[in-house]
């Protein structure tokens, strides 16, 4: 008679001869309790291997890696998200690692501390993985498995944080948004239009259903694995012209289930992009790495940036994005003043031929962001849309007036006066000489 996984079998030996035998496996060997046993007698032992057993395991306690069974089929249940992800890096971090092999009854701080420092990966991967462990030990404190949780005060050390990136270097500028829809295929592009003028996430855009789009806004239900989005509630996102153009072309009388399906009309796998996405990329010209949720970035950044026209606030994009607080959409503000200091600090120095004297020669190395300041304060406000070029040649119908006004502003940058203030200052100079002569002639 076979029982339960790790409990002892008991099975007729030899066939038909009505004697049996006990036995047990023991690290995945088949291993003989006791043999030529009547039935009563065989399943007596056998009870009494299961009690033994039982009682052993209830005081050493079950390992963290046991605990590890129950505590994710418990969340899957309770419908939390990315719990597949949480599996790979439980098994990854936690379960494969000595640490798994301890009672649960049993982990310190110290244990953590030595776990901790064996971590390898780069810093919000072993993030992630404290953080996993935090949430199984709070677990086991609440089923009374633990009297505190140990990992609570434990930390990474934020130097392991340092990096040269912050994830938003695939942010597109208004020109490589531009190139990119146009490299993309007549089939494909509402795909690549709706990803940037939503910002939806990968997951929400592959779940969106006909019936949850309007005319002027979704309904975004579903996120990673058809479960509410991060927020835990649905959101109501408006669609700006080209995303309710894009409605407009897909909508079908009467259609329903999925917007985006796949090739085979089925359901995009959710964490991956569309196959061809590096071959866009690279087809409108954009050397470095760009992934799919850039586009959901590069929304955020034009819309702060007011790349498209009106510059929203950071509770407008905040909402619009879903993200959980304000502080998160700020990340784009602090990467926008980056982006327009880097473009400050690139824009080519306008130059202007002053002649071989070496206050001209040394003006031809001033940068040109000083002057543009004292011309801007110079011109009326009815010249907003002069233009120059780098060459220095002028556009507008304001063009004549327009030079004097700049070499007087890069005159008085490099401190010396305009041409025209000297000669008007020479001429009242020689009108002051002349009266004073004729007033002492007068005298005399």
């Amino acid at each position: 008679m076979r029982r339960k996984p790790g409990h002892a079998s008991v099975e007729e030996h030899p066939k038909g001869s009505g004697l049996y035998r006990v036995r047990v496996r023991k690290g995945g060997v088949f291993k003989t309790l006791a043999s030529k046993l009547t039935k009563v007698h065989a399943e007596a032992l056998a009870d009494a291997q299961a009690h033994v057993r039982v009682t052993a395991q209830a005081r050493e306690g079950i390992t963290l890696e046991q605990f590890g069974h129950g505590f994710f089929a418990r969340r899957e249940l309770a419908g939390v998200r990315g719990v597949g992800k949480e599996r790979g890096r439980w098994r990854k971090h936690i379960a494969e690692a000595p640490i798994g092999k301890l009672a649960v009854s049993t982990i310190t701080r110290r244990d953590l501390v030595e776990w901790r420092d064996g971590l390898a990966g780069a810093y919000t991967s072993r993030l992630l993985a404290l953080s996993l462990m935090r949430v199984a030990l709070d677990e086991a404190v609440d089923r009374e498995l633990l009297t505190a949780n140990p990992a609570r005060e434990v930390k990474i050390h934020k130097a392991g944080r340092a990096s040269s990136k912050d994830g938003l270097e695939g942010i597109l500028s208004p020109d490589e948004q531009r190139r990119l829809v146009a490299a993309v295929p007549d089939r494909d592009r509402p795909l690549v239009v709706f990803a940037l003028c939503t910002g939806l996430r990968q997951a929400e855009q592959w779940w969106l259903h006909w019936e949850d789009v309007g005319t002027e806004s979704i309904i975004v239900r579903r996120s990673a694995g058809g479960l509410p989005p991060k927020s835990g509630r649905p959101r109501e996102v408006p669609l700006l012209p080209p995303a309710a153009a894009v409605i407009a072309e897909l909508r079908r009388p009467g259609a329903t289930g999925l917007v985006f399906k796949g090739a085979r009309g089925g359901r995009r796998v959710e964490s991956r992009q569309p196959p061809l996405w590096p071959k866009w990329v690279k087809a409108a010209g954009i050397e470095r790495r760009v992934r799919w949720h850039d586009l959901r970035h590069t929304c955020a950044t034009s819309l702060l940036a007011g790349w498209w026209g009106r510059k929203w606030t950071l509770d407008e994009v905040c909402k619009l994005l879903g993200h959980s607080s304000i502080a998160v959409t700020e990340r784009y503000a602090r990467k926008l003043n980056e982006t327009l200091k880097l473009a400050v600090s690139s824009t080519p120095m306008m130059l202007f031929p002053q002649g071989n004297s070496p206050k001209a020669k040394a003006s031809q190395s001033l940068p040109v962001v000083p002057v543009v300041g004292a011309l801007l304060k110079r011109l009326p406000p009815t010249h907003p849309d002069l233009v120059f070029s780098v060459d220095g040649d002028e556009s507008g119908e304001h063009a004549g007036n327009t030079e004097a006004a700049w070499n007087e502003a890069l005159a008085e940058h490099l401190g010396a006066a305009p041409p025209a203030r000297q000669r008007a200052g020479r001429r009242r100079l020689v009108a002051a000489k002349a009266i004073r002569r004729k007033s002492r002639r007068g005298v005399g």
